[in-house]
């Protein structure tokens, strides 16, 4: 190609392949510049060994034209040199000989020569088998690029990635000065934006993030293994990974994730779509006695994840305790898997009284686990794994299904003392759950129930989270007669516009309303505008955590009609309500 044209319709010198010819024949030289000349190549001439190694150090042809008989430093000793350096090896070699032996020739390709030209040669012969190597280069370069690099974005992906991080583990075990940082990046909101915006914002996201990560590193371009600088790769999803090269120091390192963490948290601009996505990053680093990439890549995701756990939108640093804590959990998901649908798991009951006659109302299902070594482990330990893994939804069928067949029970036993309804909490998970309103429903039909004698609880975060999908899954399991009720209000996003917009019948006040209320008139003001929004909405309202009697006291005069908490009475087993509700179906401020 000779040149590219320019707005004022000149041409703009586009340099051609770079070739090096090693011959120590002066008039070589001019003969192979004019011959390749119509190829619009660029020469350089050295005319030793000795000398072509010297310029190689200096720069990097496309292709080097090498005479095999040369004093000094012939031509097999100069191919034996560039087939050892890990940069020059991949410079391909046609070899000039006027030797006719087959030997000969055999040599040349077993030290590493792609092709050979027999002096005398002639122009159209010596551009054929330039043209055929250049092109050949050409075409391993697409392959080596479009294997190497992620095809979104263009950073480099997994292969490279781990190639990379060989040669730096390499480099530092032989050069105790050298280290690398290595930070694993996940983005924290993501998959809402997948889900809400379309698989095609989401790229467009994902391209963004790339861009913002390439201008805040200098990131190299190359697809070699050995290639110097800092490396940004995509391993998939929205998960990044970037190797800073010579850098370790801890204080450099927390000053380049601070950078990265604020360029990253800016909005993006997406089409017609303006989105916020923070970022959550493990960060380890290669002076901690790292063997593998895979060991290195561990960690930093180990460190994510705690990043992730600590708020996200931070940075954290690998610590062998995250490891040990890692381990635990896989220890208790294994565990959890056996457990679900055996008697390790029973169920507590929580009534929900009423503050003015102190009927139980309803009844609250809730999940316990019983372990037949560890003892009693806490839901705030195996609920969010559960969650995580997709174990709560068998977990959640096995609650529903013995939270309705107890309170049919009671219906049997306590006759008008029984309470109205049972409620279960509805998880995360299950909004993803096609089929969660014909399994409800099923469960409802086995047990004899009717729909409206079971409440689903759903939190207000869930809600606020998958707005669109949550209001159609809210309606349609409403239209069916089961009653819905917003957990923990207040404890997240407190949006009041939400108590119109989706199809509720009670709200459950959190705890932390309840306990702030007895603290200032303003908590308290606060707590009896709820009250009475709800009231105006015609939502019935639970208040949630209730343990003391100042906050019963409270309560009761801010108008509030129900309520749960250790004052009135704790998780009990289903014998336990039935015996309260057979003996006069209330219960006393203070009840165990």
């Amino acid at each position: 190609m000779i040149g590219a044209p320019r707005a004022d319709g000149a041409c703009i010198d586009t340099p051609g392949p770079h070739v090096l010819l090693i011959d120590d024949d002066p008039s070589i030289h001019a003969l192979v510049g004019a011959m390749l000349k119509p190829m619009h190549t660029r020469m350089s001439s050295a005319t030793s060994g000795e000398d072509g190694l010297a310029q190689l150090r200096l720069q990097t042809p496309d292709l080097i034209l090498l005479d095999n008989e040369m004093p000094g430093a012939n031509g097999l000793e100069v191919l034996h040199w560039l087939r050892a350096d890990p940069v020059l090896r991949v410079i391909p070699v046609i070899m000039e000989t006027g030797s006719e032996s087959n030997k000969t020739l055999s040599a040349c390709f077993a030290a590493g020569a792609v092709d050979y030209i027999r002096k005398p040669f002639t122009a159209a012969e010596l551009r054929a088998r330039v043209g055929s190597v250049l092109e050949r280069q050409r075409m391993l370069g697409e392959l080596t690029s479009a294997a190497r690099l992620d095809k979104l974005t263009g950073l480099a992906n997994r292969t490279l990635l781990m190639d990379r991080l060989t040669v730096a583990l390499a480099h530092a075990r032989v050069d105790p000065a050298y280290g690398f940082t290595l930070m694993f990046l996940d983005f924290d909101r993501f998959k809402l934006t997948n889900d809400s915006l379309g698989h095609d914002v989401g790229d467009m996201l994902l391209q963004s993030i790339a861009t913002r990560l390439q201008r805040n590193l200098r990131s190299t371009q190359s697809t070699a293994r050995e290639a110097p600088g800092n490396t940004v790769a995509r391993l998939g999803g929205d998960e990044f990974v970037v190797v800073l090269d010579d850098v370790f120091e801890p204080d450099i390192r927390n000053a380049i994730a601070d950078r990265l963490l604020n360029a990253l948290a800016a909005p993006y601009q997406l089409g017609t779509h303006t989105v916020q996505s923070s970022a959550s990053i493990g960060v380890v680093c290669s002076r901690d006695g790292y063997e593998t990439p895979e060991d290195m890549l561990r960690d930093a995701d180990i460190a994510m994840y705690e990043a992730k756990a600590r708020g996200k939108a931070c940075h954290v640093s690998f610590t062998t305790g995250m490891r040990d804590a890692v381990r635990d959990r896989i220890e208790t998901e294994n565990e959890l898997r056996d457990a679900i649908g055996t008697s390790q798991f029973f169920f507590m009951h929580q009534p929900i009284v009423s503050l003015d006659d102190r009927t139980i109302a309803g009844v609250e299902a809730l999940a316990r686990w019983q372990h037949p070594v560890r003892g009693a482990i806490s839901p705030a330990a195996f609920i969010p794994i559960a969650e995580e893994t997709g174990l709560i939804v068998p977990l959640s069928e096995q609650l529903l299904r013995e939270a309705c067949a107890a309170f049919m029970q009671w219906q049997r036993t306590a006759g008008v003392n029984a309470p109205s309804i049972i409620s279960v909490n509805l998880s995360q998970s299950q909004f993803s759950d096609a089929r969660l309103v014909e399994r409800t429903l099923q469960v409802v039909q086995d047990a004899g129930m009717r729909p409206s004698q079971l409440q689903l609880e759903v939190k207000e975060s869930q809600i606020m989270q998958q707005r669109s999908s949550a209001l159609v899954l809210l309606a349609e399991l409403r239209s069916h007669g089961i009653k819905l009720a917003m957990d923990n209000f207040g404890a997240g996003y407190s949006s009041l516009s939400c108590l119109q917009e989706f199809p509720l019948d009670v709200l459950k006040v959190d705890r932390s309303f309840v306990a702030n209320a007895c603290r200032g008139r303003d908590y308290a003001a606060l707590l009896h505008a709820v009250v009475t929004l709800a009231d105006n909405l015609g939502l019935r309202v639970v208040a949630e955590g209730i343990e003391t009697e100042e906050q019963l006291v409270l309560l009761q005069a801010l108008g509030c009609a129900y309520g749960q908490g250790f004052l009135l009475a704790e998780p009990m087993s289903a014998a336990d309500v039935g015996a309260l509700l057979s003996s006069h179906g209330g219960i006393s401020a203070g009840h165990r």
